[in-house]
């Protein structure tokens, strides 16, 4: 119940800025948001004929990437709601609507995973790694993309000062809402890097994390050992 919970409250707030989402993301990142997808696209590693998965899709900005850097592969698209996703990009791509948590794939169905900014929101990310472990192949790469809180000292304070204060008062006046309150917390209570890096490996992952922004935002690049169902 508590899960369900969290799903629908996401899934409202979500709905609520779909329209305002992606302008708002690329003013209170600094233009970045793009150059960070485009990183997270180049770790994949595609190549023709793959089978990939995009989690949390939100309005489809690395699912068109994706699309576009491997036009030989097969590419699906899943969100919790289908409020944000490009209509346009339905023409190439599939989209499910589902919970990140309980992924609706056999076993061993995808080459490569993605997510970009999604594990915040989740009501249980263990299981969401397990679910992204259990539909990757053997060999398989799942790359995960998030913010984080840095922890350097004069960064640190900067951040707060942007995270906590700038980007909720600049993203509730822009919807009229208090739902980036609510998505700056969700940076604020998050785990470290070196957190998801262990439940990563704790899942049966060979993980790689790289920094990409002073602390504040991290990759995590995982592999599927080869030989493991």
């Amino acid at each position: 119940m508590a899960m369900m919970a969290k799903h629908q409250a996401v899934k409202k707030i979500f709905d609520q800025i779909a329209t305002k989402y992606d302008l708002i993301d690329t003013i209170i990142s600094l233009g970045l948001d793009q150059h960070w997808r485009r990183v997270l696209v180049s770790s994949l590693g595609l190549r023709e004929g793959m089978r990939c998965l995009d989690c949390g899709a939100g309005s489809g900005k690395v699912t068109e990437l994706i699309y576009f850097r491997c036009g030989g592969c097969d590419v699906t698209a899943l969100d919790i709601t289908d409020s944000m996703f490009n209509p346009e990009l339905k023409k190439y791509v599939k989209f499910v609507v589902s919970p990140a948590e309980s992924l609706p794939f056999p076993d061993a169905s995808f080459d490569r995973v993605s997510s970009a900014f999604l594990t915040r929101n989740l009501a249980d990310i263990d299981r969401y790694f397990a679910e992204v472990y259990r539909v990757l192949r053997p060999g398989g790469v799942f790359v995960n993309m998030d913010i984080y809180n840095p922890t350097r000292p004069v960064i640190s304070e900067f951040f707060s000062l942007y995270f906590y204060r700038f980007v909720p008062f600049f993203g509730n006046r822009a919807t009229g809402s208090k739902n980036y309150t609510y998505l700056a917390n969700t940076v604020k209570y998050f785990h470290r890097p070196s957190v998801i890096s262990q439940k990563l490996a704790d899942r049966g992952f060979s993980v790689e994390a790289t920094d990409l922004f002073f602390g504040a935002v991290y990759l995590h690049r995982s592999v599927k050992p080869e030989g493991r169902g």
